[in-house]
């Protein structure tokens, strides 16, 4: 079974030495080639291969526990935000879930990697979906961002982190826009669904939350990826406060999803 297979390669990926391997064996071909996804909630959507992301991109196998949680929430019409969307692997399937009815917006801070997203969009005609290129914290203006010079998925993380499960000491730093939940919620349709994986900076986010916790602005569910146990007990916490119900979906492990409970009673009594 593909999940099987999956499996085994990230267990193998935890033998010392073995990352370096996999990715050098897996970056001497395919590079710029487009592949049709030929499985599971990605299937038949075309993502053209870069091997400095993630090899099971164009494979349509990365992070299938998130993807079907997406597949499960994400309805024709929805609004699904994307915060820390990278190249567009959940982008593109939110976008293809809520069709031309609905709308998606995705944040990315690396300009890189954005101009990557845009890419793999248009080659879908992927049309309602808004890309914002900025990093989202506890502040506007202007961050800094540190991208791992190392890392074999052009991951990075704000600098401002201070997080033992991040690694952003090291790396390029880039100077880029930076903004708040607060001002998207502001400016942006509220969602059925946000997704926010933003490499340690979650909890800064959802401190800033203001105008995204009131009233129709509130996100139905929230699928929100944790570095770290104190940063996940910080999060879980914060969104009881905000009267939201958190699932518990082991699988999932560093990632959970919240549901607004005021909705939930609300839909209860109709």
């Amino acid at each position: 079974m593909p999940e099987d297979i999956q499996f085994l390669a990230r267990a193998a990926l935890r033998i010392p030495g073995a990352r370096t391997a996999f990715k050098w064996v897996t970056s001497r071909w395919g590079e710029g080639r487009v592949y049709t996804i030929s499985s599971g909630p990605m299937q038949g959507l075309r993502w053209r291969r870069e091997n400095r992301f993630p090899y099971w991109y164009h494979t349509g196998r990365y992070e299938p526990e998130i993807s079907a949680m997406i597949a499960a929430t994400l309805r024709p019409g929805d609004t699904f935000w994307d915060i820390g969307a990278h190249a567009g692997y959940h982008t593109l399937q939110g976008a293809r879930a809520v069709g031309p009815s609905g709308w998606v917006l995705a944040v990315e801070p690396d300009p890189s990697v954005c101009r990557s997203l845009r890419e793999q969009l248009a080659l879908n005609d992927l049309t309602r979906v808004t890309v914002m290129e900025a990093a989202v914290s506890d502040t506007g203006g202007r961050a800094h961002l540190v991208v791992r010079a190392a890392d074999d998925t052009r991951g990075s993380a704000l600098d401002t982190v201070r997080n033992p499960a991040i690694r952003n000491s090291m790396g390029v730093r880039l100077e880029v826009p930076s903004t708040t939940l607060n001002d998207l919620a502001t400016r942006y349709p509220p969602p059925q669904l946000l997704k926010m994986d933003i490499e340690g900076s979650e909890a800064a986010a959802l401190r800033a939350g203001g105008q995204l916790w009131a009233g129709g602005r509130r996100p139905q569910r929230i699928l929100l990826s944790c570095h770290g146990q104190q940063v996940r007990a910080f999060c879980q916490a914060l969104l009881l406060e905000q009267e939201y119900r958190i699932e518990s979906h082991p699988p999932l492990k560093g990632t959970f999803l919240a549901e607004d409970a005021r909705a939930a009673l609300a839909h209860a009594q109709d």
